[in-house]
């Protein structure tokens, strides 16, 4: 895989010069070059975000039968070693980002880039805290490595563009574990060469597909990203030989050639996604479904009663319907992909929450009731529009319908926490005590919170997550 005009770095800084050289020992040996005093104030503040977030959305996810199922395994498979096991204990490094990634990913509570449609703190963060703790690395080095992994993912991720993902491959598990290895490779502090043959070596073996979404097997493949990726920087570090040139990736979905434009995020300029939420661009139908406020609600101002909805019409982006593909959803997990179900919470609720996503919340029969009168439909044009399909990739054109012949109807380009629309820090910490404290309780949450926010100061992370869960 070479990307003929991807600029050259040096020390973490791109020049204007063309260059030949394999993606895989471009991004190496930037990765290299790359300490902490080089990441600007904006970035490192993103990265700090996104181990927040990730933190707590895999300690929200630990309880999750998906999560103890990789934890079982690897225990079973894996050594005993340094880094922090969720739930108790200690792994190798492999096993331990395995387990973890598996948590962050288990609830599809964590953040999301429109560079490759990823999830790139799941498989990031995780692989991180494992690499540095078996490196005896500190709270530096732990969001060093954070940015390097995710620097490397969306900079390839942008420059082989999103055909990859609408031709049916999970670039969460495809370039995750580029993201993976490059973290790997900064935590184990490997030469430029060395870190060139982990990524090369990952790209290898990389792959994943769409099919796997509203299953348990979505948060699989992204633990086994994260452990790919770690794995390969350990061989890369042993001195295996790899090639450098990786042609044709993704032949069977017809990537197409690296468009070089992309490359150049590379500097460090592209921030770690923004914490986010779960069916981005929809965040407008608890509006709605509450009346449309916000200019468009019935003249007395209140709620709408569930009773007065007739239905709900909503014109989404091929993608979205592509993926939220759970009419009738009957696991919590086909629910996390089911735009009726978001709707037909937040209709009966007022909100959709983690709480919703229960067995309980889908046996309910006014919630079958009020799915019954929730639509999509794809516009196959969205995308004709280049600012629609910039600004609103997930975004949902959104008709209510009333008993009494009204109809109130709103545009929503993106959602609360994607980059357009960023949780505030007041949010922000919210989401992370919520998460957290489920696992751990109130008070341990906060402290962990705190510590979280200082991540620099942090002498080493032994002990960052011990007793976190009972």
């Amino acid at each position: 895989m070479t990307i003929p005009s991807l600029p050259s770095f040096t020390a973490g800084q791109p020049t204007t010069q063309p260059t030949t050289q394999p993606a895989a020992r471009l991004i190496g040996h930037w990765l290299a070059g790359l300490e902490r005093a080089g990441i600007p104030d904006d970035v490192a503040s993103a990265a700090r975000a996104c181990i927040i977030d990730t933190l707590g959305v895999a300690l929200a996810g630990v309880g999750t039968d998906t999560a103890r199922l990789a934890r079982g395994e690897a225990l079973d498979i894996h050594a005993a070693g340094p880094s922090t096991l969720l739930g108790g204990g200690r792994l190798c490094a492999e096993g331990a980002a395995f387990a973890n990634t598996a948590a962050a990913h288990a609830l599809d509570f964590d953040d999301n880039s429109y560079a490759g449609f990823v999830h790139g703190s799941a498989v990031v963060v995780p692989t991180a805290l494992a690499a540095v703790e078996a490196a005896g690395g500190t709270g530096a080095d732990l969001l060093t490595a954070v940015v390097a992994g995710a620097e490397a993912e969306y900079a390839l991720a942008v420059a082989l563009g999103n055909g990859v993902y609408e031709a049916g491959w999970w670039t969460t598990a495809l370039f995750g574990v580029v993201g993976a290895a490059a973290t790997a490779a900064k935590a184990f502090r490997l030469d430029g060469d060395r870190a060139a043959d982990a990524v090369a070596f990952a790209l290898c073996g990389a792959g994943g597909m769409r099919a796997c979404f509203g299953t348990g097997a979505k948060p699989l493949l992204a633990a086994q990203a994260a452990a790919n990726g770690l794995r390969a920087a350990r061989l890369a570090k042993r001195g295996g030989a790899v090639p450098h040139v990786v042609g044709g990736l993704c032949p069977a979905g017809g990537a197409g050639p690296l468009r070089s434009h992309g490359a150049d995020g590379l500097g460090p300029a592209v921030a770690p996604a923004g914490p986010g939420h779960r069916h981005q661009g929809l965040s407008g139908l608890p509006l709605l479904a509450r009346g449309g406020r916000r200019g468009a609600r019935p003249d007395d101002g209140a709620p709408l009663p569930p009773s007065d909805i007739t239905a709900v019409r909503c014109v989404v982006p091929p993608l979205v319907a592509a993926n939220l593909t759970y009419d009738r959803p009957t696991t919590p997990g086909e629910a996390r992909f089911s735009l009726p179900f978001a709707v037909a919470c937040v209709m009966l609720h007022g909100d959709l929450t983690l709480d919703h996503l229960t067995t309980a919340t889908l046996a309910d029969p006014h919630l079958h009731a009020a799915m019954e009168r929730v639509s999509m439909r794809p516009d196959p044009g969205w995308n004709a529009d280049p600012d629609r399909a910039r600004l609103a990739p997930e975004g949902a054109d959104v008709t209510v319908e009333t008993a009494t012949g009204r109809t109130f109807r709103r545009f929503c380009a993106s959602a609360r926490g994607t980059v357009a629309r960023p949780l505030s820090a007041q949010e922000h910490a919210g989401k992370f005590h919520d998460c957290a404290g489920r696992a751990m309780g109130p008070e341990a949450a906060a402290r962990l919170h705190r510590k979280l926010l200082d991540i620099d100061a942090l002498p080493r992370l032994d002990g960052l997550l011990d007793g976190s869960i009972g």
